[in-house]
Formats: C-alpha cells, structure tokens, sequence
C-alpha cells in the first residue's frame, strides 16, 4: 500500500474531514491520497489554508477536524503568519506539507539542494508545539500521537513535513501498528484542595467578585453550568477570545474588558474586589499596558493550563492555579457561600446602562455611516445560529468587539493575539465550511480584506452563505490613527493620498460574479441590502466610513518628557468621563484612581 494512502486513511480515523491545501509537486501524492477520502478545499494562497483549518477546528469544537497541507519551500514560508496565529491563540492546528526527496536534503551543510527545499522544520519549530521533517514512514501510533499534542493541553500548531519518497513508498501496513513515539504529550495539573479553601476564603470575605472567563473555558461546559452560575451569584466578563463562552444578554453577563473593550465592562472589572480568571493568559491587551493598575482593588486569581503563562511578572497576582480552567469552575461553583451578590449584581447592571456603547463622540460627516451604529443595526438582524468573524485588526475589529452582543447559540471567532490584517476571510470561510447550513458574518476593514481578496474565488465556488461587510475608509484607518494623535498628522502609507491603492469594490465583486450592495445611512432599512443579507450563498456589503473618525472609547497613551510612553489604566478610557457620571460608576475606586 503506498504510505501516502495509509496515512491519510489514519488522519481520517483521527477524525479528519477536511484538507485546505494549496498542491505543489512535494505532496502530489498525499494530495492524490487526499482526494478521494477528505473534502478538499483549494484555495489561492498558503496563508488562506492555515487561517481557514484554524477557524474551522475552533467553530466545529471537536466535531470534526480540518488540517492544511502545502508544498515544501514556499508553500511552507507563506504559512509562516497563519500557524504563528494559532500558536499565539493556542488553537488546534495540523499542517502537512512536503519536503525534497530525503536524498536531497542538504541538512545545513549548503543552502539548498533539492528541488524548493528549505528547512520548514526549523522554521515552524518557535511557533509550534511540535515540529518535525518525516524522513521514514511514521507508525500508527507515532501518527496518532504527534496530532494529539495539537488537540490537547494548551492547543497549539503541529507541523509535519514528509519527504517526497516517504509518501510515494510502498509500505505493510501491519508493520506500521505499534511502536512508540518519542513525542510527549503534556501533563495537565489539577488544583489542590487547599487551593480550593483558599478560593473560599477570597470568596467568603468579597462583596464584588467578578469571573472573567478566557478562551481556555468551553463554552458547552458553561452552558451546563448556567444554572450553578446563577445560584453563586457571581458576574461573568470574558475576555475576545472567550466572547461567545457565555450568554451576552444572561442578566449576570458583565461584558468584554480589553484595552479597546466595552467601557462598562472595563469599569466594572477594575472595581472588583476579587477577580478569578479562568483560562486566559492575562495579556497586556486585556489588563491594559499599564498593567500595574490592572484589578487595582482585586484579590486576583488566574488559573491557566499553561505555568508559564502564570509565572510571568504581568501582571499582578494573589493566587495561581496551574489546571484545566473547566474543571476548576465546575468545582468553584460547587462551593456554599454565605455571601451574597445581590448589591454588586445591581451596580454592574447600573454602570451597562449608564455607559451606552453607542457614544456620542463616535462622529461621521453626513454622506458617510458610523461604525458603531452599523454594528448596533447588525446586533438587530442576525439569527441566533450565525457565526460571526469580527476579523483581527483595526477599527473594524475593535468596534465589533465592543458593541456587538452575541446571541446565545452564536459563535465568534478572531486572532487578536497577532493582530494580523488579511484574517478575516479566510477565517470565515473555514467557518462556513464547517458548518455550511448557517450564515457567516465578516466584518473587516478595506485594508485587511485587500491582503487576502483572492479568497473571494474561494468563497464564490463553494457557494458559501457568507455575507462580507467591508468598512471602507480607504486606507489603514488605526495607523491614519496614530500618525494623526502622535505624529501630528505627517501621513505616510495609511491611505490612497500617501500612497495605498484599492480597487472599486462593486467592480472588483462583481468579476468573481458576487453580488454586492453599498450601504446608504439606512442600512438594513434598505430594500436592496436587507434582500441581499437574507439571500442564500456569498455576498458583499460596502460600508463607507468616515475616514477621519476615530473609534472610541479606547485606553490612549501619553508620551512623557524623557520620549517613553505611558498608558492610561483600563477604566479611564478618550474621551473622559463627563464628572458627575464618573462619580457614579466609579463608585467602588479609590478617588486617585478615578483620574
């Protein structure tokens, strides 16, 4: 049997469906292989395949699996920027790509000698969590065991490349069954009882807890414990990646915090007096880079999978718990508390309603939409089933984290962590793959759609229910941004004046043979755009912005004396709160934290 066959029937028992690839002559075998017992989704560019598996494994949440496979060289350099994505989010991801004939490997000894030869093994290896050039038919076990590590502990990319021989060999399969593999799986800790006392004890004496719950928290355990969440009392804020792990509109939801986060929920999380966070790394994005007045009034619990991810110095904490987040919320919410939350729960209630998301300093001239009330209008027309990529930079990211609320059933999925333009359609198109029946929402700026429009063919011939929203500004609104505040106004390669090229949108739909609307003020008012976003199959939706408007709120930063740059805590975001509002959601802060 040729190995190539074999090794993709055992990926297929590993519970794999889907290949995005992109073919080449160094996996022509694995690909033929591929063909007849995955579905197998080309696509233009390397990059695409990797964001787009990635995407798909996150929305699918175990019920089926894709993985991405390249050719050797370039095929493995143009992934470079979707697996460090994966590696930073710590998401599953499999990549299979090709390498030269294992005669022609230079093996560091010259440049390059085989035929698009480079060490993709070398490469990948600080951005993965196992990294390996395949010079001889790997076992069943080895097999099983190298994907596992992608799939467990802290999820993170593997990297596989095998040798153009190696796929192409004829091979017993009954000799491929057993065999141990050198690669280890990670161990995962578990909290102590007294750890658990302890929690107790923080709990017993707080009158202001707050859970914020990370990427590291499923959201099919969360719905289970819903009813033991509500008992305890606690409010629950979550972090970008956690957005979709608990019920946007549960009375007990207390928001997204980050440096660009819902006001409400950012001012809510700093006045907590104990703030136990469960799966998420504590990133400078989500406590602010002035880390150091992060929770300032908190007792803070972190609990993560990851010792590193707890032993770094940002930023402050009271408590680490090495363990799996899930299992330890299941065993909190076990706890009998005689304190009670009522008080806490009615001011987090409070200060949502009296810090709109919708503000009034978000301004646009007339003949353009404001973003915030785009994204305010969305929140009004999706289904609870749809699957909703907020991309992963720019204002069109920030503004979606921040004012759209996600319904119960629904997902979102972004890779904030890179912060990488050129995600959001391929992203959505690993989402739509995955579960093709619903609709998927993108949202992404002019600036980042145009470093991957080559997927809208993609998307065009799998007829995907895939409705594209692009905030066109013409240009790279947050560097405009930043050379406007910082820099006072010199711009440089941030719009079509300083240098930056887009096409005609309608034109540029209209060659793939998508449909596309420019929307007026009237948004889903409009006949022709709401007819078009309840049609089936791939569509596009022109929002012109304002190029001069600035998103806010967000946490800003002043530049001192000596040139260094220091950063406003998460709770005093631009513009200021008016005095006498501050004075009331900032009830719980020390008066030299309130300015």
């Amino acid at each position: 049997m040729k190995y190539s066959d074999l090794l993709i029937d055992w990926l297929v028992e590993e519970g794999y469906t889907h290949c995005f690839f992109v073919g080449g002559g160094n996996v022509m075998h694995l690909l033929e292989s591929a063909r007849t017992r995955l579905t197998c989704i080309p696509v233009i560019h390397e990059v695409s395949a990797a964001i787009a598996a990635e995407y798909f494994n996150e929305v699918s949440m175990g019920e089926k699996r894709a993985f991405a496979m390249v050719t050797a060289g370039p095929g493995v350099t143009n992934l470079v920027t979707g697996v460090a994505g994966a590696w930073l989010e710590s998401r599953e991801l499999l990549i299979i790509a090709g390498q030269a004939r294992t005669d022609a490997l230079s093996r560091g000894l010259v440049r390059q000698i085989g035929h698009q030869e480079i060490d993709g093994r070398g490469i990948m290896k600080p951005i993965s969590k196992f990294s390996e050039t395949v010079e001889a038919p790997l076992t069943r076990m080895e097999i099983s065991e190298r994907v596992s590590i992608s799939k467990t502990g802290r999820k993170g990319p593997v990297f596989l490349e095998f040798c153009l021989d190696v796929t192409g060999q004829q091979v017993d399969p009954e000799t491929l069954r057993g065999k141990k593999s050198p690669a280890a799986i990670e161990q995962i800790g578990s909290i102590s009882s007294d750890q658990l006392k302890e929690i107790q004890a923080f709990l017993q004496n707080a009158e202001r807890p707050l859970f914020l719950f990370g990427g590291g928290i499923s959201k099919k355990v969360v719905n289970q414990l819903i009813p033991e969440i509500e008992s305890l009392g606690i409010p629950v804020a979550t972090t970008w990646n956690g957005a979709d792990k608990f019920p946007n509109e549960h009375p007990s939801y207390a928001g997204r915090s980050n440096t660009y986060g819902m006001r409400w929920s950012n001012v809510v999380l700093q006045q907590a007096d104990v703030l136990i966070a469960l799966g998420t790394r504590l990133g400078l994005q989500q406590t602010g880079f002035n880390w150091q007045k992060f929770a300032p009034v908190a007792k803070v619990i972190q609990v993560d999978i990851d010792l590193g991810e707890l032993e770094k110095d940002t930023p402050r904490k009271d408590l680490i718990i090495n363990a799996e987040a899930n299992s330890v919320l299941s065993q909190i919410l076990q706890m009998k508390l005689s304190s009670k939350f009522q008080i806490w729960s009615e001011f987090v209630g409070a200060v949502k309603a009296k810090l709109p998301v919708v503000e009034p300093s978000n301004e646009s001239r007339h003949e353009f939409v404001e973003a915030f009330t785009f994204v305010e209008a969305l929140n009004r027309v999706t289904d609870n089933s749809d699957q909703i990529i907020p991309c992963s930079s720019g204002g069109a990211f920030t503004t979606m984290m921040q004012a759209y609320y996600l319904k119960p059933e629904q997902l979102m999925v972004t890779d904030k962590g890179l912060a990488s333009m050129g995600y959001g359609l391929a992203g959505a198109i690993g989402a739509s793959l995955a579960f093709p029946e619903k609709r998927t929402i993108l949202v992404e700026g002019d600036g980042g759609f145009a470093q991957n429009l080559q997927e809208i063919g993609t998307a065009e011939r799998n007829k995907l229910n895939l409705k594209m929203f692009i905030f066109s500004n013409q240009g790279y609104a947050s560097i405009r941004t930043t050379q406007k505040a910082y820099f006072g106004g010199n711009y440089l390669g941030c719009d079509r004046e300083t240098g930056l090229g887009f096409p005609d949108w309608e034109k540029l739909f209209g060659a793939y043979g998508v449909p596309v609307v420019t929307m007026s003020k009237d948004l889903f008012k409009d006949s022709k755009a709401a007819s078009l976003f309840e049609s089936k199959g791939p569509a596009a939706f022109i929002v012109p912005l304002d190029p001069e408007q600035i998103f806010y709120p967000k946490v800003t930063s002043k530049v001192l004396a000596d040139g260094k740059m220091e950063s406003n805590p998460i709770h005093l975001m631009t513009p200021p709160l008016d005095v006498e509002v501050a004075s009331i959601v900032f009830k719980y802060l020390p008066e030299h934290l309130r300015s």
